[in-house]
């Protein structure tokens, strides 16, 4: 046994400084067949997904092209990246980063999460962790919406329950986000000084136990306060200026 270990370690050391004909020396080895698959970075599809989708046969080795591997898994819905690594002599390593879904839409069999592009992902809502505002249907511009909030300000993107378009200031389009304490009326397209300009004005009346019910960021330069207690408005500042303070409700 141990002649037989000296022997394996010696051709993998020749074959992995051969540049091509190596792996295909080694895959004839069964002590390099694949005995176990990590799967790293899964939040919304099962491993087993992941791992079915390698398309691994019965003896599979190690060594066979990873780039294969990676292809096959990235053709799976859901996935944005993906890398495989061998960890020898018999493990593979899959690792992953899944499309983050922006609103959960109704489907014809239910609610069906949804991505920055609009269609529809293969996560099963029943057994993953996908939490998303809830939009009677996928329309461009609301997508392209909730996408701009959650890029420009992830957590105040968690808080929103659901979403709709709505009309804007003179007749323009605009959408209208639902929090627990209150409602985001937004422009479109979404200004991502805006969206972080409403979180730190939504903050600053929290900290000064001031309520709400609405902010309307659709005034160009301005988040304008409604409802709750007083009614104020606070003027929205360039990055340069946010270096010097944030904010604030009048």
């Amino acid at each position: 046994m141990r002649v037989q270990r000296v022997a394996i370690a010696a051709a993998v050391v020749v074959a992995i400084a051969s540049p091509w004909w190596g792996p295909v020396v080694l895959r004839q080895f069964a002590f390099f067949e694949v005995r176990r698959v990590e799967v790293v970075g899964a939040r919304y599809l099962a491993p087993a997904q992941i791992i079915g989708a390698l398309g691994l046969k019965s003896g599979a080795s190690v060594w066979q092209p990873l780039g294969a591997l990676e292809r096959r898994v990235g053709s799976l819905g859901g996935i944005a990246t993906v890398r495989v690594s061998r960890h020898l002599p018999a493990t593979l390593r899959v690792e992953v980063t899944e499309v983050e879904p922006v609103a959960m839409a109704a489907g014809p069999t239910g609610m069906v999460p949804v991505g920055a592009d609009g269609r529809p992902l293969p996560y099963d809502p029943a057994t993953a962790p996908v939490d998303a505002p809830v939009v009677e249907r996928a329309e461009a511009p609301l997508i392209a919406a909730l996408a701009a909030v959650q890029s420009a300000d992830p957590a105040l993107f968690g808080l929103v329950s659901a979403a709709r378009t709505d009309g804007g200031v003179g007749g323009g389009g605009g959408v209208a986000l639902e929090l627990d304490g209150g409602r985001l009326l937004l422009g479109t397209p979404v200004d991502a000084a805006v969206v972080r300009a409403m979180a730190a004005v939504r903050r600053d009346l929290g900290s000064r136990g001031r309520s709400w019910q609405e902010l309307d960021g659709r005034f160009q330069g301005w988040v304008v306060v409604r409802g709750g207690t007083h009614a104020a408005s606070a003027r929205v500042v360039s990055p340069k200026a946010r270096r010097r303070g944030r904010p604030r409700a009048a």
